[in-house]
């Protein structure tokens, strides 16, 4: 019988009961104040990604806390707006929280059939499909920041069309509803976020192999995600899938780059526009350290 492969996140230490309202309470904690600062730093990368999104390429943006990431959240909401596009596909990640979602990752991690679970193909919020959705964070930032930028420019802003890649399973050109934005795409720009490169005590690095917060564990985030994009210039979206299981840097699904990837950048891998790690040891119980998640903004 074949040996079943464990999804790393599984190995993570316990979160702290409410984890995710340190998260979301930076709203209360930073404040418009706080946020509009965020937005107005942001401008300071925003023409790259503007140059990137106006010559068709795509652009990927971290999700983790505002407070310490949203700079780069910040780029990408200026870039959209100051490119002219009349409309914007945003693509968000779909976590594998325990349950249907869960299951069906781990299914596809093992490489068995996942062509009748209800979360393959590109979910939409505002579909009946929606519900599959509960509890997903990863665009929380990017449509608060979104909504007050829009506001504080007073202007009518471009279309968007949300959708959530899930369980690509190395086949892009297969995931359900992948035409759609094939077709959109000739007149849109398209932007996504994921997290790349998951490293420390909180998700089970022996204390001994986890990396600090400083260039040393920068380093090592940066060799990872160029070697995963190298797999992306040849194609090989399931050896990308498999690569980001490393429990010494686990990726998040990886569904928005392969997507990304796949609709816009097949000629050349994708590059590091910028990158920092952002501690997250206070997710954890007794705040193991280190624990970090590598935030970058990437060209597709």
């Amino acid at each position: 019988m074949k040996e079943q492969k464990i999804y790393p996140f599984l190995n993570a230490l316990k979160r702290k009961e409410g984890a995710l309202d340190l998260y979301y309470g930076e709203l209360k904690s930073l404040g418009n104040e706080g946020l509009y600062e965020i937005l107005d730093t942001g401008r300071e990368f925003s023409k790259g990604v503007a140059n990137t999104l106006s010559n068709g390429g795509g652009v990927i943006f971290p999700h983790t806390f505002v407070s310490k990431c949203g700079v780069q959240i910040a780029a990408v909401v200026h870039g959209i707006l100051d490119c002219g596009a009349d409309r914007v596909i945003v693509l968000g990640t779909t976590h594998g929280f325990p349950g249907e979602r869960l299951d069906a990752r781990i299914k596809e991690l093992n490489e068995e059939d996942i062509s009748n679970e209800a979360t393959w193909g590109m979910l939409d919020p505002d579909s009946k499909k929606g519900v599959l959705l509960e509890n997903e964070f990863s665009l929380h930032w990017f449509n608060i920041l979104w909504k007050l930028e829009v506001e504080r420019r007073g202007i009518t802003a471009p279309k968007v069309i949300v959708r959530y890649p899930c369980l690509t399973n190395g086949r892009p050109d297969l995931l359900p509803g992948i035409e759609e934005l094939e077709n959109l795409l000739a007149d849109s720009v398209i932007v996504g976020t994921e997290d790349y490169c998951h490293h420390g005590v909180g998700y089970g690095v022996p204390e001994v192999d986890a990396l600090p917060l400083n260039e040393k564990g920068l380093e090592f985030a940066r060799d990872q995600i160029l070697k995963g994009f190298s797999l992306l210039e040849k194609g090989e979206y399931r050896s990308y899938y498999d690569y980001w299981m490393n429990p010494l840097a686990i990726g998040d699904p990886t569904d928005v780059t392969v997507v990304m990837h796949h609709l816009v950048g097949q000629s050349r891998a994708p590059s590091i526009d910028q990158l920092k790690l952002v501690d997250v040891s206070s997710l954890f119980e007794d705040e193991p350290s280190p624990s970090w998640v590598a935030t970058a903004l990437i060209s597709v």
